[in-house]
């Protein structure tokens, strides 16, 4: 490992000063949140909401709470005391009038047990670590050929894109999964991408009929999928999710279109997302870049420790809702509150990990006599934690080992862009050269 500490501070001065007493008394939270300056660099926000306000409540009366002692309570708690609550997603009108809202009121984030177990134990069917494990070397050979591309590129003098590097992994690799051509899930990506729109507080009129349009267009294209696999004899996703039985029998055909859509949000995405952030964290700090060459474990401490200081879901976008009062961070939440988790805060508690401010992996390596940190919140915890988890870890790994080589030598060439969407933070254009 590097021998270089860094404290966030030095990354987030011009944000640093900023009096968010008075931001938060004049703007939404989440407005705040999806600001691009913020995104880039939201702990100064969430610090102060950790120590001033970690029981935060917005006018509407939603609670969002930044302690990882509370985040992880609320995030394990016994659904005799905590319910994901669908009904919750849209914060006005009736959901019910609105296809993207009853698609993401299907998926499994979304379910409480027995339906929630039930389905969860088919996902586990397809992502083990050992199935995880069985595709990393098709993962690297994927990455390995946008590597190569990449290097032609930027060494004829071009300015390349990463977010498009970030992007083309999660694409083909999910092409391979489902045995869809890549344009294909391309277009499911995008389809994907503004069906989960509702999800964000901040969401337009016009955001929420694209997502509707698109949830019908998606559930078109799955429904039919399925019918001509079923039955089929093919070793892809979909037509195992078709063909799939126990002891209910199959699953519903809304069970398969929430599924693959729950997939396809996972895998592309939300993937492609977290690929750019890592690689953007790793230019701007690039004397880390030798962690990754370290111990057998050093890639997946690295990985560990930087959806630790990165975070790139800000807070977990699922309505939970309290059955019964609850208490978080000293005040007693009343039955029938919905509150959501601040993982940025979180993960980010001195409480929970030593010198919280310093990206330091090894932390998480076990070649390392230091341990002692919490677990990292990135994922979700508890029955909802993302199912996906093995699977990006591992994409985000190969990715930063195929690029190590190149690494040293890149640099950002001109304005990084952040998408406007509150819970996720999103790299939009990451452009590099090699050089000065």
């Amino acid at each position: 490992m590097s021998g270089t500490a860094e404290s966030r501070s030095a990354v987030s001065a011009p944000d640093g000063g900023r009096d968010w007493r008075t931001v938060l008394a004049s703007s939404d939270v989440y407005t705040v949140l999806s600001d691009p300056v913020v995104m880039a660099d939201p702990l100064p926000l969430a610090a102060w909401l950790r120590d001033n306000a970690p029981v935060y409540r917005r006018a509407d009366g939603e609670y969002l709470v930044s302690r990882y002692e509370d985040v992880s309570r609320l995030f394990r708690a016994p659904i005799e005391r905590i319910r994901v609550e669908a009904a919750g997603v849209l914060r006005s009108g009736a959901m019910e009038d609105h296809p993207s809202v009853r698609r993401l009121a299907d998926t499994i984030g979304l379910r409480n047990p027995p339906e929630h177990t039930r389905l969860h134990q088919v996902y586990m069917r397809y992502f083990t670590p050992a199935r995880v494990s069985a595709l990393r070397e098709r993962t690297r050979a994927i990455v390995a050929d946008s590597v190569r591309d990449l290097t032609e590129r930027l060494t004829a003098g071009e300015q390349v894109d990463l977010h498009h590097l970030a992007t083309d992994l999660p694409t083909h690799l999910m092409s391979l999964l489902l045995d869809l051509p890549p344009k294909d899930v391309s277009w499911l990506n995008t389809c994907v991408w503004h069906i989960e729109q509702p999800f964000d507080p901040t969401i337009t009129a016009a955001r929420l009929a694209d997502a509707d349009r698109s949830s019908q267009e998606l559930d078109a294209f799955v429904v039919d999928l399925v019918a001509r696999r079923r039955g089929g004899g093919g070793s892809d996703l979909i037509t195992a999710l078709a063909d799939t039985r126990d002891d209910e029998g199959g699953l519903s055909q809304n069970d398969i279109i929430a599924m693959v859509f729950t997939i396809l949000a996972g895998g592309v995405p939300t993937v492609a997302s977290v690929i750019s952030l890592a690689l953007w964290r790793t230019l701007i700090r690039r004397e880390h870049v030798d962690s990754l060459a370290g111990s057998p474990g050093a890639a997946a401490a690295y990985v560990e420790e930087l959806m630790r200081f990165e975070s790139p879901a800000m807070y977990s976008p699922m309505p939970r809702v309290a059955v019964r009062d609850i208490e978080l961070g000293g005040e007693v939440l009343p039955a029938g509150s919905r509150i959501y988790g601040l993982i940025t805060g979180a993960n980010h508690d001195p409480l929970a990990f030593h010198d919280p401010g310093v990206f330091d992996p090894s932390r998480f390596d076990p070649s390392s006599r230091r341990r002692g940190d919490s677990a990292v919140l990135a994922y979700g915890t508890g029955i909802h934690r993302c199912v996906g988890a093995h699977l990006a870890s591992m994409e985000i790994e190969v990715t930063l080992d195929e690029m190590y080589p190149l690494l040293s030598d890149l640099r950002v060439d001109g304005p990084v862009t952040w998408g406007r969407t509150s819970y996720i933070r999103s790299v939009s254009t990451l452009p590099v050269r090699l050089g000065a």
